[in-house]
């Protein structure tokens, strides 16, 4: 009863700016927070003083942040449509719709990393790498992306889940929970036990796994507050076309976007693996004001789908300009 009317109010009663905020703020949080853990990387890296390294991040960066797109395929998609159940009050379908994101993500995901070990020579040549920094990239994509694929596409999944119900706070916690671990870790790693790049990885793909089981935690402790299942027998697929009618928008724009890095960061290893080092530390500052305006998005998000299922359009709407208005206000 009490996850009842703590939806309600969330959703239906609270005023609309105050509501946004709830959802919002600790959303664009989390995003600053995680990209200053993307940031960490780089930065120790640079620490070391060797710009083939930086350069081996910065060759790889695009190709981990596919991982994002899978996230968003599965996680935005599942929390934008358990956003919409709960508006249609259909709580028994959310955990057909979780499992399916959670189980159908990482089964994706594991495929998505067994064809990058498979293929990691060709890729790393594709994205630029050159004879100095082939071995730090392959290191670093091994890790990441081979070894760290399903616990990063997993951690960004459960969080968007956790959202689409209205745990905003918890949801950020666990991004922070990992994006701060990382920091701590990336110079115990790099420096205390002189792993290099290795050691950059290793922090990388060991945070996003402490992040899932945080995660995992979470949903344990809300059990009887939340619809939301982990449990493997509820996946089906009666609710794919749904899920991604969502999810696969913002997958391509996360994927078209990495894949207009790969090309610049390609064309820029033509000027020497200097260049790629220089764009790598700028593209990631560059971020800044795009997570600031994704945790924006992500936050509304499901008041929009609640109250859309739920007809109440005229909420909707008011939520839909303050959202509008509010990113236009932190853009300027």
């Amino acid at each position: 009863m009490k996850k009842e009317v703590s939806e309600k109010e969330l959703f239906e009663t609270m005023p609309v700016p105050r509501a946004v905020a709830t959802l919002a703020i600790p959303t664009i949080i989390s995003q600053v927070v995680t990209m200053i853990y993307n940031l960490a990387d780089t930065f120790f890296v640079g620490q070391i003083g060797n710009p083939y390294m930086v350069a081996a991040v910065s060759l790889v960066s695009p190709w981990f942040n596919l991982l994002t797109a899978l996230g968003n395929l599965f996680g935005l998609g599942g929390g934008s449509l358990i956003s919409r159940m709960l508006g249609q009050k259909r709580h028994d379908d959310i955990k057909n719709i979780s499992a399916f994101s959670v189980w159908g993500g990482a089964c994706v995901t594991f495929f998505f990393s067994l064809l990058t070990y498979l293929f990691r020579e060709p890729l790393l040549v594709f994205l630029g790498a050159s004879k100095d920094t082939y071995g730090y990239a392959q290191s670093y994509l091994n890790w990441v992306v081979v070894l760290g694929g399903i616990p990063t596409m997993l951690s960004l999944t459960l969080g968007h889940l956790l959202r689409g119900e209205g745990h905003a706070r918890p949801a950020s916690i666990g991004m922070m929970f990992g994006g701060i671990l990382n920091v701590i870790l990336d110079p115990a790693l790099i420096f205390g036990m002189n792993l290099d790049v290795a050691g950059a990885a290793i922090a990388t793909a060991f945070s996003n796994g402490a992040s899932v089981v945080f995660f995992v935690a979470m949903y344990i402790r809300l059990k009887g507050k939340t619809a939301v299942s982990l449990l493997p027998k509820y996946f089906t697929f009666r609710f794919v076309r749904q899920i991604f009618s969502v999810g696969l928008a913002s997958a391509l724009a996360t994927a078209l976007g990495n894949a207009s890095n790969m090309v610049i960061v390609k064309l820029s290893s033509g000027y020497g693996d200097i260049s790629v080092a220089a764009y790598g530390i700028v593209k990631r500052i560059d971020q800044f004001p795009l997570n600031v305006s994704m945790g924006l998005c992500q936050g509304f998000m499901p008041l929009v789908g609640y109250n859309y299922a739920a007809k109440n359009y005229k909420r909707m709407r008011e939520v839909s300009f303050f959202s509008w208005k509010t990113a236009v206000i932190l853009s300027a």
